[in-house]
């Protein structure tokens, strides 16, 4: 099983990955404030896992991971 899934997580990952630094740039285009939600959220996601990240990329970790659960999600719907 995971021979045959992996390769479709990695590209998931990476899709994620892309796509959250791409959406994080143009909602904070149109969007300013969501500039300053997302430094929350990194702020809080550095906060409780106690690791030394600056706010901006722990931001686009935090969406890049709702991102994979959604695709991980849909994934497992697609293929049930």
């Amino acid at each position: 099983m995971p021979t045959k899934s992996s390769g479709s997580h990695a590209g998931g990952h990476l899709m994620s990955l892309v796509a959250s630094a791409l959406l994080v740039e143009h909602v904070t285009t149109f969007l300013p404030s969501f500039r300053e939600l997302s430094h929350l959220a990194g702020n809080l996601f550095t906060g409780v896992t106690g690791v030394s990240l600056p706010d901006q990329v722990s931001g686009m970790l935090l969406i890049s991971l709702v991102l994979m659960a959604v695709w991980g999600v849909g994934f497992h719907f697609y293929h049930a």
